[in-house]
């Protein structure tokens, strides 16, 4: 099946930690480089006509912010939109937010990675992401500060991505009912952990991520990137019992949030590229907008359209 015309890319990330010195924190998890002229080699033939660049846990998001803003400035790019890292939890999350809008005039919003389940442990028995030293969404003592910064979005204009665990999903829930003004993006699906691993679904991780992403769907200034599937169900490409269980799930979504409100995302490089932290490689860039194509070509094309270009274009005003 011919992959469409016209696609973007809401969703993926540049880095070179050898060159920039607020990439020292993805340098010490290993990490080289990853550069536009890469990102095209492997997109290829699949016709991807403007992107956003989504924060790559910089140590300073207004520094990110620039250097994507130099890319794409010098056309290395089609970077039509940036999403910058800003803690919001922290003291001068405003002024924070002041220098990553003045870093670049692609800022279209914000990111702080909030998945937390316990201590950090290498994310090996609990889905705690790095860096994440709290749960800004569930405990007391720390929610109402991350709430005052998220708050702030909504006076400079800005959207939100939301990275959190499927647990958390409920208690976002609440925090978004209370900021209609603020757009948010849930980032790769809700992110819920290897929901089906040696063609095994667990069912419990199921329905509390599907709790969640219901409550999630009942706030109409809410939206979601379908990407990050080796994540969510690892090895999928690989065996048609797990892609049939990763494609039900990518419906469920678009019927629960609609087409308008969910878009298609590559992720590119860091996780797309492999089936799983530390797992074996992944699709090709090509194969995964072709399974994208494959699990939707029921629909309406304009809610085909919807899914792989004009949402992220009307999300993320680009």
């Amino acid at each position: 099946m011919p992959i469409r015309s016209r696609i973007v890319d809401p969703h993926h990330h540049f880095f070179d930690t050898e060159k920039n010195l607020f990439q020292s924190f993805i340098k010490s998890l290993g990490l080289g480089a990853f550069l536009p002229a890469e990102y095209l080699k492997d997109v290829g033939s699949v016709p991807i006509v403007k992107t956003v660049h989504v924060e790559a846990m910089p140590d300073d998001g207004a520094s990110e912010a620039a250097w994507i803003e130099s890319l794409a400035s010098a056309g290395a790019c089609n970077v039509a939109g940036i999403v910058a890292s800003v803690e919001l939890a922290a003291d001068g999350a405003e002024s924070e937010i002041l220098k990553v809008i003045a870093a670049s005039p692609r800022v279209r919003g914000v990111r702080w990675i909030l998945n937390y389940d316990g201590p950090f442990d290498g994310m090996k028995a609990n889905p705690t992401w790095p860096r994440v030293a709290a749960d800004f969404l569930r405990d007391a003592k720390c929610a109402a500060k991350f709430e005052a910064g998220f708050g702030l979005l909504s006076k400079y204009g800005l959207s939100f991505d939301l990275q959190c665990n499927p647990c958390q999903l409920m208690a976002a829930a609440a925090l978004l009912a209370r900021h209609p003004d603020i757009p948010v993006v849930i980032d790769h699906l809700g992110t819920p952990k290897s929901l089906m691993t040696d063609e095994v679904v667990d069912a419990k991780k199921v329905a509390e991520w599907r709790e969640g992403m219901t409550a999630m769907a009942a706030l109409p200034h809410v939206h979601v990137k379908c990407s990050m599937l080796g994540y969510v169900v690892p090895g999928w490409h690989v065996n048609a019992e797990k892609e049939a269980f990763l494609r039900s799930l990518v419906r469920e979504v678009i019927q629960l949030f609609g087409a308008r409100r969910c878009m298609f995302a590559s992720n590119w490089h860091v996780n797309a590229a492999v089936s799983d932290f530390g797992g074996d490689t992944g699709p090709s860039m090509s194969q995964l907008y072709t399974s994208f194509q494959m699990w939707v070509a029921d629909l309406p094309e304009l809610e085909q359209e919807q899914l792989f270009a004009a949402t992220a274009e009307q999300f993320y005003r680009i």
